[in-house]
């Protein structure tokens, strides 16, 4: 109803005003021509009159059909449906407001044109008089309509269709600037009644259109009324500019911010609005800088994975029961090592053991939920559940002896001394989530798993393997690696009153 309703009342309430101020603004010869035209009953003048309109509303119609079944069968609106009810409503003020100007303005030509040829010897300047004036009502009639629809539009129909906002991305194109609104405005509501004053003043002092460039030459009153239109226009544009091209600024800003670009910044001399919302943006992109500057240092002190997850969870203790396996690994002899070395070139050995470590159990999908000492726990199947949590782990496994073999040929070169390593693996239930007090929780796994994961590596040195696991994961991991697994016997692991399968895999 708004999109046919506005449009109609804008077009008859400038007609019927236009028609009840004519004989003030127009020549008395046109006026005898229109009471002609009313005699003739031309049936072509009036087919040219009101044709346009009729057409008018059938595209209103259908332009308008698509938000309507939305609004009204939300239910049975597919995607590209909603979609498209979506885009016309935010171009509606400006597409349905342009269909009434077009439709005036062809009106009002066309009838002018028809009246023009049936009176051939009309004067010239009734018939140019006529078409401005009528050009003009259209003109006010297209700002009355846009204002009205677009203040109707954001009162009864957006709040329905965008609860939540987001008009951004249907909004792009098709949209008067603030600068052309402006002048828009300004034509309607200042050009326009200063021209019917005019035009008012031609017709009292018996001047014909002509004459209005001699006039202001002459008459100080069509001066000061040429002045004023200038400044007018001039002030109106300046101001519009002045707000325009800040809010450009914020923006371009805005969307470099939406770039992850925090280093972005506005730089607005303004002590109004504009100027409290440019130091808004930037504060926002300092707030939005240092909170990725915590996110990543978050990240490195966790796996970003366990980071995500605790972002985007409620951050309350406890957690959930689910299958992985865990690796358990632990340098040899590392503290007799450390004896004998001063505390900074044992940080230096162990921080390129624990990247080299690190790179392995990433690349498989791992997490890496602590180090302990010169150990490392790695978790396979939770935060990020995964099927195949035990090959992945096992393939772990021997990439990480790799890289060891690859790092203490460089130690070698260095002078430094060769690493060991073991590793333990196990597969089973246990328990992922926060474990801590309300104030201060850490993210980690916790169970039977975990211990006999670390049980099994401390086997590594008695049986001179480097490489464990219990039944439980030789059984999921892949038929060609479990042949080549040696049982190495049952043991009973510390704390536990079961005895486990332990098996090998030869690792040079």
């Amino acid at each position: 109803m708004i999109y046919f309703i506005v449009p109609f009342s804008a077009c008859l309430f400038t007609l019927l005003f236009a028609n009840y101020t004519s004989n003030v603004f127009l020549p008395e010869r046109f006026l005898v021509l229109f009471e002609a035209t009313v005699a003739t009953q031309d049936f072509t003048l009036l087919a040219l009159t009101w044709g346009p309109f009729p057409i008018i509303t059938v595209i209103l119609f259908f332009y308008s059909l698509p938000v309507s079944n939305y609004l009204f069968n939300r239910n049975k609106c597919n995607y590209l449906s909603e979609e498209r009810a979506r885009h016309r409503i935010v171009h509606s003020p400006l597409i349905i407001s342009l269909f009434g100007f077009i439709g005036w303005e062809l009106s009002t030509f066309l009838s002018v044109y028809r009246i023009d040829t049936l009176f051939p010897s009309s004067p010239p300047q009734s018939i140019i008089t006529v078409t401005i004036l009528f050009a003009f009502w259209g003109l006010f009639a297209f700002a009355f309509s846009y204002a009205t629809t677009n203040y109707l539009n954001r009162k009864l129909i957006i709040p329905s269709v965008f609860p939540e906002g987001g008009l951004g991305k249907y909004a792009k194109g098709k949209q008067f600037s603030i600068v052309t609104k402006q002048i828009i405005f300004w034509t309607a509501s200042t050009l326009f009644p200063i021209i019917l004053l005019v035009f008012g003043l031609l017709q009292r002092t018996n001047h014909n259109i002509f004459q209005l460039h001699e006039l202001v030459h002459t008459d100080v009153l069509f001066e000061v009324i040429a002045i004023m239109l200038f400044f007018s226009f001039v002030f109106s544009v300046t101001f519009a500019i002045s707000i325009q091209h800040p809010l450009n600024q914020i923006e371009e800003a805005t969307e470099l911010i939406k770039e992850q670009k925090f280093d972005t910044r506005v730089t607005i001399f303004s002590s109004d609005e504009l100027g409290l919302l440019g130091d808004a943006v930037n504060e926002m992109a300092e707030g939005l800088a240092e909170r990725e500057r915590i996110k990543d240092t978050f990240g490195r002190i966790v796996d970003p994975r366990v980071r995500d997850y605790l972002l985007s969870n409620e951050h309350s203790l406890g957690g959930k029961v689910v299958d992985a396996t865990i690796l358990f690994s632990d340098l040899r002899d590392f503290t007799k090592l450390s004896e004998k070395r001063t505390p900074e070139e044992v940080l230096y050995i162990l921080n390129r053991y624990f990247q080299e470590m690190s790179n392995a159990i990433e690349v498989h999908g791992g997490f890496i939920n602590k180090f302990i000492g010169d150990a490392i726990l790695a978790v396979f199947g939770t935060p990020m559940p995964m099927l195949d949590h035990a090959d992945r782990a096992f393939q772990t496994a021997l990439e990480m002896q790799r890289n060891l073999e690859l790092l203490n040929q460089q130690f070698m070169k260095e002078g430094l001394t060769e690493l060991k390593m073991g590793i333990g693996i196990h597969t089973g239930s246990l328990l992922a989530g926060n474990i801590g007090s309300t104030n201060r929780m850490e993210f980690t796994v916790i169970g039977d798993t975990v211990n006999t994961a670390s049980r099994v590596e401390g086997l590594c040195k008695g049986l001179q393997k480097n490489l464990l696991i219990t039944e439980n994961t030789a059984n999921l991991i892949s038929p060609s690696i479990r042949s080549q697994l040696q049982l190495e016997g049952e043991y009973e692991l510390k704390g536990r009153e079961s005895k486990e399968k332990i098996y090998s895999y030869p690792i040079l």
